[in-house]
C-alpha cells in the first residue's frame, strides 16, 4: 500500500464512554467552591461579630467614661460658680465693713469735735474766754451764683450770760477792673449791713449769698460785734472754698 507523500500521521487513543463523569466532577468542584466560599463567610462572620463586640465593648467604656468626665467638669464648674460667688461676697463685705469703719471714723471724728467744742463752751481755759467766731462753712445754692453759710458763734466764758450783737461779711476778690470788696448789703437781697445774733452758749447763724457775675471771690472775711457793757470786736478771714470742691 502506498502511503501518500507529504502527510503526517496522529496517533490515536481509544477511551471508554462515561457520560455522568464530566458532569460529577463540575458537581465535586461545585461542591469544593461552595464549601470554600461558605467557610469564607463563617470566619468573616466570626470575625466580624468579634470586631462588633470589641467595637460596642470600646464604644460603652468610652461612653462612660465621657459620662464621668461630664460629670467631673459639672462638678468643677459649680465649684468655680461657688468660689466666684464666694468672692463676690467676700468682696461686698469687704466694701461694706470697710464703708462701714469709714463712716464710724467719720462719726468718731465729729462727735470728738463736738465734744471738743462743748468742752470749750462748758470748762473754757482763760486763754480762750471771750466770743468765739468758731467755724465757717459754705456750699453752692441751687441757684447758680448762691452760697449757702452756716456761722457758728460761741460764747467761751466761766459765768454764761446772754450777749448780743452783729456779724457783717465781706467777700475779697477780684474782677476785670481789679482788686474788690464786697459787702454783706452787696451779697445780701434783703441789703441787710449785718446779721443779728443773741445766745447764750452758741448760735448757729445760716443764710444765703449772691456772688455777682464776673466776680472771682478769694476768702471771706468774718467781723462780729459784740454790744453791752463788754464791747468786742473780732475778725476772722476764711479761704473762699465750697464743701464738696
Amino acid at each position: 500500500m502506498s502511503s501518500v507523500k507529504g502527510s503526517k500521521h496522529h496517533q490515536m487513543m481509544v477511551v471508554p464512554y462515561r457520560p455522568f463523569y464530566r458532569f460529577g466532577l463540575f458537581f465535586v468542584c461545585l461542591l469544593l467552591l461552595g464549601g470554600f466560599s461558605w467557610s469564607t463567610y463563617e470566619l468573616g462572620l466570626k470575625k466580624g461579630m468579634a470586631t462588633k463586640v470589641q467595637v460596642i465593648s470600646e464604644r460603652d467604656n468610652l461612653k462612660g467614661r465621657l459620662q464621668q468626665r461630664e460629670a467631673e467638669v459639672l462638678t468643677l464648674s459649680q465649684h468655680v460658680a461657688d468660689l466666684e460667688v464666694g468672692e463676690q461676697i467676700d468682696t461686698q463685705a469687704t466694701e461694706e465693713v470697710r464703708s462701714t469703719v469709714e463712716e464710724l471714723q467719720g462719726q468718731i471724728a465729729e462727735l470728738s469735735e463736738e465734744i471738743r467744742f462743748y468742752k470749750g463752751v462748758m470748762l473754757p481755759s482763760v486763754e480762750e474766754q471771750g466770743l468765739r467766731i468758731e467755724r465757717w462753712d459754705m456750699k453752692q445754692a441751687n441757684e447758680p451764683n448762691k452760697i449757702s453759710f452756716s456761722l457758728l458763734l460761741t460764747q467761751v466764758v466761766e459765768k454764761h450770760q446772754y450777749i448780743q450783737g452783729g456779724v457783717e461779711i465781706q467777700i475779697v476778690g477780684s474782677t476785670e477792673e481789679g482788686e474788690r470788696s464786697l459787702s454783706l448789703m452787696e451779697l445780701r437781697d434783703d441789703k441787710q449791713n449785718s446779721i443779728r445774733f443773741r445766745f447764750r452758749y452758741f448760735q448757729n447763724i445760716d443764710g444765703e449769698l449772691t456772688v455777682p457775675e464776673g466776680f472771682e471771690p478769694r476768702e471771706i472775711m468774718v467781723v462780729a460785734k459784740m454790744t453791752g457793757r463788754n464791747n468786742q470786736r473780732l475778725e476772722k478771714k476764711f479761704d473762699w472754698q465750697l464743701d464738696g470742691d
